[in-house]
This record gives structure tokens, sequence and C-alpha cells, in this order.
């Protein structure tokens, strides 16, 4: 019979402890500066340049959000993670944001009215700045892994996922509370938190990997055997497909609000902003449930979960209903996503680790917009309770799947090896120069 709690929860980690690493702590300052930054150019550029969320019916505002999620995911995605292993990843995060800063005060042109060219200077600033997300995130969240011990990676995702809503709420904040009326202000603000972000990522003593640290990198042979290892491949297969399908509901239930209210984008805005909540709770949440059970359990949890909460959507077909079962959805897939990140990071090899983090991200990230395409295309000649009925199907015939599935788990002993990611003790050593 499977365990389907842990035998014990010795191990605990709280977040604030991992505040005690100096390098952690600069790492995580810079990432909420940048994303800070991020938020606020994103939110500038599209106000002067892209979106018009007045304009048009959901299905519309939907289509547009996924073909320009599609860019840098399929131009710079497969290379993220080759140039996140072939560079020094400190040189590579302070250099790579100081670009971000020159594109961020480069865009300061689309704001100006006089300039003939502004337009095409904005999309391309938004473009560059799209791409080079991509690249430093693959590198920010594999540096993570020589930052904290292995069995403190859920809790260091965890804070990193919780710090990035953080963010994108000030940065729109910002926004509006000052530089709605001047978008040239708001990209020179963003430019300065970008270096800001540059300078602490430079300050980074612990060698977390790139460069000549990986000297012993996989082969395309070698890496795709380590793309099949159980650990992985339970990993990148479950959060895909819950990803997939929620991708599908999500675009299915905007919809199903939009006719049901006649108020154009507010369905999609407001799928989005039960999403992002439902995820936000999932990451305070994540470290006290991968404490509490196995990566095997969550995994059927967060498919039976939504399985049941999209059939009730189903039934009643009412938007508020529709609504929290998106945000239960996002909160059982950020769990999951958490956890798997995590059995990522610690089962790649650091040489190669890169690679193998961004095929993961290219991987889900692709689903989601996949699974959007497809609930679109479903809802427009299907009704919604047949999209919803095959999505529930799916989620719950997924769950009884992964309750199968050879997840790579094996016997062990120590108490720490019982803890996510704990699959070998790991001691600090001088090159994880933890701080007391």
């Amino acid at each position: 019979m499977k365990q389907l709690r842990r035998a014990t929860t010795a191990v605990h980690v709280r977040r604030r402890d991992l505040f005690k690493y100096i390098d952690f702590r600069r790492t995580l300052s810079a990432q909420f500066s940048s994303q800070v930054a991020d938020a606020l150019t994103t939110i500038t550029l599209a106000n002067v340049l892209v979106f018009k969320f007045s304009d048009g019916p959901s299905l519309s505002a939907m289509a547009s959000t996924l073909v320009v999620s599609l860019i840098p995911l399929i131009l710079v995605g497969p290379i993220a993670g080759d140039l996140t292993d072939r560079f020094d990843r400190v040189r590579l995060l302070s250099r790579g944001h100081l670009l971000r800063a020159a594109f961020t005060a480069l865009a300061v042109f689309s704001a100006v009215e006089i300039f003939s060219g502004r337009r095409a200077i904005g999309y391309f600033c938004f473009c560059v700045l799209l791409g080079l997300t991509r690249i430093l995130y693959t590198a920010r969240a594999t540096s993570l892994s020589f930052l904290v011990r292995r069995h403190e990676l859920v809790a260091a995702d965890s804070s990193s996922l919780i710090l990035s809503v953080i963010a994108g709420t000030c940065g729109s904040s910002i926004y509006f509370a000052l530089t709605h009326r001047l978008p040239a202000a708001g990209f020179v603000v963003a430019a300065l938190l970008q270096i800001f972000a540059a300078r602490n990522y430079g300050r980074i003593e612990t060698k977390i990997g790139g460069g000549r640290q990986n000297r012993n990198q996989l082969n395309h042979r070698q890496l795709f055997e380590q793309l099949r290892l159980p650990k992985t491949r339970f990993a990148m297969s479950a959060t895909t497909s819950h990803r997939f399908l929620l991708g599908i509901c999500i675009a299915s239930i905007a919809v199903m609000i939009d006719k049901s209210f006649n108020m154009q984008t507010t369905g999609y805005l407001a799928v989005l902003g039960f999403s992002a909540s439902g995820s936000f709770l999932g990451s305070i949440s994540a470290e006290w449930i991968s404490e509490q059970f196995p990566r095997r359990t969550i995994t059927v949890i967060a498919f039976a979960l939504a399985s049941a909460v999209i059939g009730i959507a189903t039934v009643f077909a009412h938007p508020r209903v529709a609504l929290g079962s998106v945000l239960l959805c996002a909160f059982a897939f950020q769990n999951l996503r958490v956890r798997s990140d995590a059995t990522i990071q610690a089962n790649s090899p650091a040489a190669s680790i890169g690679k193998i983090f961004a095929a993961y991200d290219v991987l889900y990230n692709f689903a989601f917009i996949s699974g959007g395409v497809i609930g679109i295309a479903a809802t427009s000649m299907l009704s919604y309770q047949t999209v919803l009925t095959s999505a529930c199907v799916t989620y719950f015939v997924a769950a009884i799947f992964f309750a199968k599935l050879k997840d790579g788990k094996v016997a062990q002993v120590s108490v720490v090896a019982t803890h996510p990611s704990g699959h070998r003790s790991i001691m600090p050593t001088p090159e994880r120069q933890f701080a007391n």
C-alpha cells in the first residue's frame, strides 16, 4: 500500500530562516527589485502600445496574450538553459539586468509622442525584454539549488514565488500612484530598479554554477537519459498535464463569464485575478504541504481536487462558482509546481541543471498556452458544460494514472532524506558559503 503521509516531519524549514543566508538575501532582494521593474515596465508599455482591454471580448484578449507569450518561449526558451550553463551565472544575472536597464531606458522614446518611430522602438524593447526574462529566470531558478540545502528547496522556491506576486503588486501600484500620467518617468524608475538588481546579483559570493564550473556538461544523449529518469519524468509530466488542463478551464470559464454578463473582457480579467490569487495561496502553503505529504500524494491530490471543483463548476454553471473553481485549481497546481521545481533542481546534475530546468519550464508553459488555445477553440464550437466535463474527467483519470506511475522514490533511512528534495543528506561545503 502506498504511503499517503510522511512517516516523520522532523525536518522543518521556516522561510524566514533562509534569509540568514546572505547570498540568498541578495538574490531575493535583486529578484524583488527586478520584478517590480518588470511589472512597472510591462504595464506602462501595455498602456502606451499594446493592450486596450476595453476593446473586444475575452476571446480576442486571450488570443493576443497567448500569441505574445509564445514569442519568447519559442525563440529564447530552448537556448536559455544552454546559456545558463555556459556562462558564469553571477555575471549572467548581473550583466543581464544591466542590459535590461538599458532597454528599459530606451523604451522612454516610445512614450515621447513627437518621436516618429516611438511605436517601433516600444515593440522592439518589449520583445527583447521578454526574451531576457526567460534567460534570467532560468539562471535565477537554477541558482537556488546552490544557495540553500536540498531539503530547503521547497521553502526557497515558494519564497521566490510569493515575492514575485508582491513585486508585481508593487510595480502596478507605482504605476497607478506615480507614473500613469507620465509614462517616461515609469521607464526611468524601472531602469534604476534593474540597475539595483544587477548590483545585488553581482555581490553574490557563493559559486552558483555556470562557466568554468561546468566542465562536465551532459551531451545530448546523456541529457535525454537524464530527462527520462523516474523522478524527473514524473515531475515534468505531472506539472505539464495539470497546467495544460488548467489552460483549457481558464479559457472556457472566461468566455462563460463574458456571455453571462455581456461585459467584454471582464471574464478574462476576472479569471486571471482569481488564478493569481490561488497561485499566491498555493505558494504560501507549499512548504507545509510538502512536509506533510510525499510527492506522489501531492500530485494525486492536485489532480483529484481540480477534478472535483471543475465538476462542481460544470454542474452549477454559475460565474461565482466557476471563479472559485479556478482559484482552487490554481492553488492545487501551484503546490504541485513548487514541489516539482524542487524535484528538478535537486535531481539535476549541477553542470547541466540549466538545460534540464529550461526544458521543464518551456514544456509546462507551452502546455498552458496550448491548453488556452484549445480551450478557446473548443468553447467556440462546443458548450461550456461539454468542455469542462471533458477537463473534469481527464483530471480524474490523470489522478489515477499518477497514483500508479513510478516516481523514482526508494526506501530511505535518514530523517533528512524523508523531507522534500532530500534524496541524500547535503552538508554545507566551501562551495555553499552559508551565512550564520
